[in-house]
């Protein structure tokens, strides 16, 4: 990404000069930003493709009264674009069709042109870049875990390890910006990457990880050289890629290299939202109990158990300050934070692995209702898959129980009490029901993942 390409969306060339001379110095840990231009929704369409702006600022009213809106539209539902950012921008508030664009749009901020200043139009383009950036980083790290796995008892050994690199490289840079990472793989003592005829360079005051792993009968030895000290989160994410790297190579059902790779993803995400690094486990952890007293065999119940763990990813996606904003949300934040869910699904629906496919349904409907009054779709009873339902109990009861950035823990009598009285309106009955004869397991799995 050597730029963020930006798209302004305006009939007014007055106002095109103003952002454009507001915003065109705006970098992004060093990437600078290129703006385009568009003066109605005709004219949008016609150079608009999904994938090629990281930022569109659209007014609302043009050509037509709507014409923002259907900008919006086009991107969102008619492109299927989840991952572009979006603001709306309106001189004429009271156009705005408040109740339509929250439940059928999908948009990332909002900015009254009347009230619009220097400092509040830098900081909402600097937000969205940034969130724009890692849900970037997110896609391919996901991208590059489904390639490795789907293809490495395809590749050769010195393919694979590259592979595994890269995705490496990926993961942390998602996590740290500005981490400068290089490495060397050697295999049975040779160096297989870089090439030796290309030169290595070092990382600017590099810190070295040293990392070995018998594969396939061969010593393989992986070092990396970062600009940034690792946790031994990372360095287990690191040890835990080489491992499974070991089973994946020979086989083909590989469960333990998703398990592993999922949970990790997932307490990034976690990390981020400032949440307990224990909520990913503990979720995981209450699905898996639920799953099988719900009647699902133990393999669909495992499977379910890490796919929770990716119900949240979409979170990548909210801007910092609302996401970790310590009061309630305001109805505009409120409507950006549900994004997630479709976030989440967008990011992982392509993927071939069967745990990220079942982590975009659950991630997609983790917040329907039972009574149908959830979103993002409305959905009702058992138009909302069972793992889904599933993950919302174990996701809602943790929730409560443990502290939050806008509140503090509930005691564990009032979740209860709260599981009860849902029970046939956000949550499914029979559920309701497991969770009550589940209990002390699951007060127990408290108990042990404090």
């Amino acid at each position: 990404m050597d730029k963020f390409k930006v798209l302004i969306v305006d009939d007014s060339k007055t106002i095109h000069y103003e952002i454009e001379n507001t915003i065109k110095n705006i970098t992004v840990e060093n990437i600078p930003i290129e703006i385009y231009h568009s003066y109605s929704y005709s004219d949008f369409t016609k150079i608009y493709n999904p994938g090629k702006y990281a930022l569109v600022l659209t007014d609302l009213v043009m050509e037509e009264d709507n014409s923002g809106i259907k900008v919006i539209n086009y991107i969102r539902n008619e492109l299927s674009d989840e991952i572009t950012r979006v603001a709306l921008m309106t001189a004429n508030p009271e156009k705005v069709p408040q109740d339509i664009l929250i439940k059928d749009y999908q948009i990332n901020a909002y900015i009254e042109k009347e009230t619009m200043n220097e400092f509040s139009l830098k900081l909402t383009v600097l937000s969205l870049l940034r969130v724009y950036k890692d849900m970037i980083a997110f896609e391919r790290a996901i991208k590059s875990i489904d390639h490795v796995i789907q293809n490495s008892n395809k590749m050769d050994l010195d393919e694979l390890l590259m592979e595994a690199f890269f995705q490496i490289r990926s993961f942390l840079s998602l996590k740290m910006p500005n981490i400068e990472i290089h490495g060397k793989i050697y295999v049975d003592k040779n160096q297989i990457f870089p090439p030796k005829s290309v030169k290595y360079v070092n990382t600017t005051n590099s810190l070295k990880y040293t990392f070995e792993e018998e594969i396939s009968g061969k010593n393989v030895k992986l070092i990396l050289e970062s600009s940034k000290q690792l946790s031994n989160i990372d360095k287990d994410y690191v040890r835990a890629l080489l491992s499974n790297l070991k089973q994946s190579y020979f086989y083909s059902t590989l469960s333990s290299v998703e398990n592993e790779l999922v949970y990790r993803l997932a307490n990034l995400i976690e990390t981020r939202s400032e949440e307990t690094g224990k909520h990913v486990e503990r979720v995981s952890e209450i699905s898996y109990i639920l799953a099988c007293e719900y009647g699902f065999a133990e393999k669909e119940a495992q499977l379910i158990k890490n796919a929770s763990g990716l119900h949240d990813v979409g979170k990548v996606g909210i801007p910092d300050h609302i996401l970790n904003k310590p009061a309630k949300l305001t109805d505009e934040e409120f409507s950006i934070m549900k994004e997630h869910t479709l976030i989440g699904f967008e990011l992982l629906r392509n993927s071939h692995l069967k745990v990220f496919e079942l982590g975009a349904a659950i991630s997609l409907q983790h917040h329907e209702r039972w009574d149908g009054n959830g979103y993002p779709y409305g959905l009702t009873k058992e138009e909302i898959t069972p793992e889904a339902r599933i993950v919302q109990v174990a996701d809602v009861f943790e929730a409560l129980t443990h502290d939050r950035c806008y509140r503090p823990a509930w005691p564990v009598e009032k979740a209860i009490e709260y599981m009860r009285d849902m029970k046939g309106k956000q949550f499914d009955p029979n559920l309701i029901e497991i969770f009550d004869r589940k209990l002390p397991d699951i007060l127990d799995l408290f108990e042990t993942l404090k």
